[in-house]
């Protein structure tokens, strides 16, 4: 995190966070009216620290991810919930974080599950996470430095050149007028490697990594089918390029596993909104921009 002076909440600032926080308002009007008071694109070294789930959260406005947990509680709240309930009749819950970026994943479901394993090759944003389990002597989320793909290799990464740490890549179109290249990043099998961890069972898997999604389900066919755990993934118009077509994103999966989109921010009455999330029909060609979606054994 970027040396800074310790942000002092001032009136403006308490009655931002209040309004981020009432879940009730759309989510498009409180993140009009917090963007026109406290623009998350315009960068602030300034550190801040607050409860975050219960857990101890140190950000800085000059990270993207942070403005959303010192406003709205959370990023992408609704996928949290969803997560939590994918996990919950499992005492011993094993959640995968793939791309963990700066954790807030990871820190949020090791609330919820026995055993969390994160994966994050970046360095850079890794240590966030690194110093959020120091921070909450976290002792169930285990670090693995690596990205997970179809086979080992080592492969040229694009990380973000502003504030916003969760577009960095490996493919160079992926957010380009946002990424600059900064070297290579492992990249290893990803059964081979989950298979080296010898888990009983995997749960609930996220697997957040700008574009590389088709590699990640390419090197995770085995584990899928072995584990058969619920997977949140993203599903942005890199993901969508990356396959010809539905038939062959549902020929890395098993055959049983269905697919939903995740719609998170449900309207009542046209002005109002419930905080939760509702799973809805997935459409491959007409997806939408940077959607989540489920993928699950039919029936679960």
């Amino acid at each position: 995190m970027s040396p800074g002076p310790l942000l002092k909440d001032s009136l403006k600032l308490r009655l931002l966070r209040w309004f981020g926080r009432r879940e009730w308002i759309r989510y498009g009007v409180r993140f009009a009216v917090l963007r026109r008071f406290w623009d998350p694109y315009t960068l602030r070294v300034q550190t801040f620290e607050l409860n975050f789930f219960s857990l101890q959260y140190q950000g800085d406005f000059e990270c993207y991810l942070d403005w959303y947990v010192y406003f709205f509680g959370a990023y992408e709240k609704e996928e949290l919930y969803l997560l939590r309930d994918l996990a919950q009749g499992c005492s011993d819950a094993v959640f995968v974080d793939i791309g963990a970026n700066i954790g807030q994943h990871s820190l949020y479901m090791a609330q919820h599950c026995h055993k969390v394993h994160a994966f994050e090759p970046y360095a850079e944003v890794r240590q966030r996470l690194e110093s959020g389990i120091a921070l909450n002597q976290l002792a169930n989320i285990e670090i693995h430095p690596v990205a997970l793909g179809a086979q080992d290799e080592q492969l040229d990464f694009y990380a973000p050149k502003g504030g916003n740490t969760g577009t960095g890549s490996f493919l160079a179109t992926h957010e380009a007028e946002n990424n600059e290249l900064v070297g290579q990043l492992q990249v290893v099998n990803g059964d081979a490697y989950v298979e080296s961890l010898g888990l009983e069972h995997i749960d609930a898997v996220k697997i957040d990594v700008e574009g590389f999604e088709k590699n990640v389900l390419l090197g995770l066919q085995q584990t899928l089918a072995k584990y058969r755990p619920s997977v949140l993934m993203e599903f942005s118009p890199s993901t969508q390029e990356s396959f010809a077509g539905i038939d062959e994103f549902r020929s890395l999966l098993p055959d049983d596993y269905e697919i939903a989109t995740v719609n998170p921010h449900n309207k009542v009455l046209g002005i109002f909104s419930s905080p939760s999330y509702k799973l809805i029909d997935f459409d491959f060609d007409h997806p939408g921009s940077g959607l989540n979606i489920l993928l699950r054994p039919r029936g679960n």
